[in-house]
């Protein structure tokens, strides 16, 4: 299983001539990639050319957009503040209502007990009332009944 690897380093170019032929692939590698990155680098030029012809354009537009956006802030803020100001406007209406409601109840409760009152007075009138034409018909009973005395009597 001896391999005689000597006999595979042992050409006929010497070592310097080998190394020059190394690096000789080395070189041709490099420009190839140097020539694959030059047309890489013109891409990007290109590129970059086209970013700097487009340039402006988003400027614009990314300033169109930050107006916006400010006018948009500036309108909620003034939708904002005028909400505010109808719920300070209901919550007043509110509280105007509540005391009203308070106001006709007790006016309401008022005007309860004085009809109540009121018709108590009635209810007593009446039976005054009652009381004084039920006498008032016995004595005019008693006066028809003294008066056919009186008219059956002979003369």
């Amino acid at each position: 299983m001896s391999e005689d690897r000597t006999a595979e380093t042992n050409e006929s170019r010497s070592f310097q001539d080998r190394v020059f032929a190394r690096f000789d692939t080395i070189d041709d590698r490099f420009e190839r990639i140097a020539g694959r990155l030059g047309s890489v680098e013109i891409r990007i030029g290109k590129l970059e050319d086209r970013q700097y012809d487009t340039k402006p354009i988003w400027e614009k537009a990314l300033a169109a957009i930050a107006e916006t956006n400010t006018a948009l802030l500036a309108g909620f803020d003034e939708f904002r503040r005028q909400v505010e100001s109808i719920n300070a406007t209901l919550d007043s209406m509110d509280a105007k209502f509540e005391a009203l409601s308070d106001k006709v109840e007790a006016g309401s409760n008022r005007l309860h007990v004085d009809l109540e009152d009121g018709l108590r007075g009635v209810e007593r009138k009446i039976d005054v009332l009652n009381k004084n034409i039920l006498e008032l018909q016995a004595d005019q009973r008693y006066v028809d009944s003294r008066l056919e005395k009186i008219e059956s009597k002979p003369s």
